[in-house]
């Protein structure tokens, strides 16, 4: 099984083998990234394959509305990009267009090889060494520090269910505070029995599915709120999150955040039971730390995390932290990011 992926900071090439083909997995993926073909009919199958999957998100409320709240957090910065990008900048790519971009990015500063599972560390060395020893290093210059400036997005279209996503500025993978918002996403709003779940789901019935989650970047990150509801309730929906999120700053207790403690514990834990899952835990380890921390360190990180420490950042959270809205749908009762605004300093 061979594929590959992009994210907003990376993109991934893998493979998963038998022990035997360990060696001609890391031959394939190292032709694939320093010989590629491009072949130019091959380029315009897979043109009309991006095409159509941006269609298909478009098409999706539940994934574009995030693509338009991340452009509002970081309006005209790379990191508000989208993955996909706009279907003009995709039909006007040609063949010299990918190639300038392999040359320039694919070095070997900018590489990582990672393995997991039934492998040798020797011999994959080895290979490395074989395979990519010989390739120049970039010249490149740091990338510019990313800035969540946030706003409203908002798109009225004839749906079934208006959609509703909160983004706030948190911690990038590098803050102190990281497994703090991490916590914090888990108890606002990780699952059934988190806040946002209890009050506006299970108590008023407002929506089907809610949830929260903390996203993090080399040098800054989001806490995302999303739910879908009908037309009648988001406006409901949307004040109801902004004052569970003040309330949570105000009563979480210990009980909670050792919930979410263990929550995210086993998440990781339970994670490392797929050699592909670690293999790509160590390779983001190692883009962010340049080393691999002991299991250990990280749980005893997670461990540390105390209730206060949770409500300190609850409290940011709940009345400074920037923030951005993006709305699609029905969604002329929704309040403006103004009235959300007003309602967290209240």
């Amino acid at each position: 099984y061979i594929n590959a992926y992009t994210s907003r900071e990376v993109t991934a090439y893998y493979a998963r083998v038998l022990e035997t083909d360990v060696p001609l997995a890391v031959d394939v993926i190292a032709d694939i990234l320093l010989n590629p073909i491009l072949d130019r009919n091959e380029i315009e199958v897979e043109r009309g394959v991006i095409l159509q999957e941006i269609g298909q998100a478009l098409d999706t409320p539940d994934d574009v509305i995030f693509d338009w709240l991340q452009e509002k957090a970081y309006p005209g910065q790379p990191l508000g990009r989208t993955i996909l990008g706009p279907s003009e900048r995709v039909s006007a790519f040609d063949r010299e267009d990918l190639s300038r971009f392999i040359s320039q990015y694919y070095r070997p500063d900018q590489l990582i090889l990672s393995a997991a599972g039934a492998v040798d560390h020797d011999v994959i060395v080895k290979l490395a060494e074989k395979l990519f020893g010989h390739m120049q290093p970039s010249l490149l210059s740091s990338a510019d520090k990313a800035y969540f400036l946030g706003g409203e997005v908002r798109h009225s279209k004839k749906l079934e269910q208006a959609h509703f996503a909160l983004a706030f500025e948190s911690p990038g993978y590098k803050h102190d505070d990281i497994y703090t918002a991490q916590i914090y996403a888990s108890m606002l709003g990780g699952g059934m029995s988190s806040r946002l779940f209890q009050e506006i789901r299970e108590k008023k019935g407002l929506c089907y599915s809610i949830f929260a989650q903390s996203g993090a970047y080399s040098d800054t990150g989001m806490t995302t709120v999303y739910a879908g509801t009908s037309a009648e309730q988001v406006s409901d929906l949307a004040t109801i999150t902004v004052d569970e999120i003040k309330r949570a700053a105000d009563d979480l207790n210990e009980a909670e955040v050792a919930r979410a403690r263990v929550q995210m514990k086993a998440g990781l834990l339970m994670g490392l039971e797929s050699p592909s899952n670690r293999a790509e835990r160590l390779a983001r380890l190692i883009q962010i730390w340049d080393r691999v921390p002991e299991l250990s360190e990280t749980v005893g990180r997670i461990d540390s995390v105390k209730a206060a420490d949770v409500r300190i950042y609850a409290e940011k959270i709940a009345s400074s932290s920037p923030m951005a809205l993006a709305l699609y749908g029905p969604i002329d009762q929704a309040p403006t990011f103004d009235q959300l605004q007003e309602r967290r300093a209240a």
